[in-house]
Order: C-alpha cells, then structure tokens, then sequence
C-alpha cells in the first residue's frame, strides 16, 4: 500500500523528463535514452560496411550527373566525401556518416528536387537509407 502512494507522487521543481508511472515509448526505429549523461553508439558491425562503402560512391558519381548549382554540388559532394572518409574509417561511427547522407538529401530537395524524382539516385540512395538506418519517407 506504501508503494502504491508513492507513484503518486509529481515531480516538483525537477528539470526535465518527470515519470510517476509506466512510460511507454513506441514506434521507435532507434535509440532512446532518458536520463542525465547517456553516451549513446550504434555499433556498424551489423551493416554490409563495403556495400556502404560502394553505395556513397556510386551516389556521389550521380549526383555530378544532376546539373545542380556549384554551390549545391560542392555542399553535397563535401558532405557525401566526409560520409565516404567517415565510412572509410577503421570504426567508423554511423551516425556522422547517416547525419552527412541526410544533410546531402536535404540539399538536394532545397534545391528543388526529390529522390523519388530522380532516377538516378533512387535505387541508390533507398539502400544507403536502408543501411544507415532512415525512413524511406525521408528521401521524399
């Protein structure tokens, strides 16, 4: 009966995430973490590192095919290069290479264009998603 009192209990002049009770996290495609001083890392064994690998490279050889700007084409040939460097890498860590693809995806439809528009990159850009980790949705 004593446990059952304290669940009651709110959080008072705490910062942050406050639970009297069950929490209940769904529809979650990755990590989650919930506290003060959480090191998260995503180990990469699980993933075709060469297929990557072959993937950002055959990625970025299309993305020169597109007629973007200049300054389009160099902000995602820097990003995709890191993203290959990064790859490259003897423990590469997949989140700087998946925050590089995305960022390269981004600059792409600010520049007007959608994956799912471009021939070119979709089969490729659909299995670096797959392997890194995001929503097909997001190359959209």
């Amino acid at each position: 009966m004593e446990d059952d009192r304290k669940s009651d209990k709110k959080g008072v002049g705490s910062v942050g995430i406050n639970a009297s009770g069950n929490v209940n996290i769904g529809n979650v495609s990755g990590q989650v973490a919930i506290g003060e001083n959480i090191i998260q890392t995503q180990s990469i064994g699980r993933i075709d590192l060469e297929e990557l690998r072959k993937s950002l490279l055959d990625f970025q050889e299309r993305i020169a095919k597109l007629g973007l700007s200049s300054e389009d084409q160099s902000i995602i040939n820097g990003d995709i290069s890191a993203a290959i460097k990064e790859a490259n890498k003897e423990k590469p860590v997949l989140s700087k290479i998946k925050e590089r693809f995305e960022s390269s995806v981004n600059t792409i439809k600010e520049a007007g264009k959608t994956i799912k528009d471009i021939s070119e990159l979709y089969e490729t850009a659909t299995k670096i998603a797959k392997l890194v980790g995001i929503g097909l949705s997001f190359l959209f």
